[in-house]
């Protein structure tokens, strides 16, 4: 009777140190410097004039505006985000920005590795996604469409279609414990809107066994319990 009250001392042991090996999974998005953070954990988006094209209506500020997401583009992503911009560029808003590309980025913080991470991308003309390191395509998370553009890119990413993306054995592993940078290249042609769109969320940690999980792990060590010792009563 010792013998499976010290096993089953194990087993409450081990169970209770599995579900304590948690994760903790982060809530990214868009948002400007001018509005709240809809709950989201990455700082708010800035503008970058110095590398990003110049025009008598382009700011030289970093600040952002969230702006109205009128047609054609789709509604803001699962209401944790806004389409921004460095002011109000959207659909039928003057002046329009002027051809060419300009630069957006976010700083977010990390407990822990990624294990897992994922990225929804709505922009106009389309985007690229660079972590960390702006331009160096060893971090690009998202390559931008080079397609027709008329009023937003035919191809992904666009304007009308959520892209999402995720889990690129190359990129999860440079998702480490600390502070990192997303930067945003949008481009724009034929003189129409821009905007970005973005949502996102990284888990990082040990995810915690469903319940029904722990049951089964439970039995089983206590199920192994008994039959040692049933075995050691037979020896006897």
């Amino acid at each position: 009777m010792k013998l499976f009250s010290k096993l089953s001392s194990v087993v409450a042991v081990l169970l209770l140190s599995t579900a304590f090996a948690s994760s903790t999974t982060y809530q990214f998005g868009s948002y400007g410097t001018n509005g709240g953070n809809f709950g989201n954990q990455n700082s708010a988006m800035l503008f970058l004039p110095g590398i990003s094209t110049t025009g008598p209506s382009v700011p030289t500020t970093n600040t952002t505006v969230n702006i109205p997401p009128t047609a054609p583009w789709s509604s803001a992503l699962t209401g944790t985000s806004s389409w921004i911009s460095y002011g109000d560029t959207s659909p039928g808003a003057t002046p329009v920005a002027p051809d060419g590309n300009y630069f957006f980025s976010t700083i977010f913080t990390l407990d822990a590795p990624a294990t897992s991470y994922t990225i929804n991308l709505l922009a106009d003309d389309t985007v690229t996604v660079y972590l960390d390191i702006n331009g160096l395509l060893s971090n690009r998370v998202v390559a931008r469409n080079i397609g027709e553009n008329v009023t937003c890119q035919t191809g992904l990413p666009n304007c009308t279609t959520v892209l999402t993306v995720g889990n690129n054995p190359d990129l999860l592993p440079l998702l480490t414990a600390g502070s990192h940078t997303l930067f945003f290249e949008v481009a724009q042609t034929n003189g129409s809107a821009m905007g970005l769109d973005w949502t996102g969320t990284v888990t990082t940690g040990s995810p915690v066994p469903e319940p029904n999980t722990l049951m089964l792990l439970g039995s089983g060590l206590i199920g192994s319990a008994g039959m040692l010792m049933r075995r050691r009563r037979a020896v006897r």
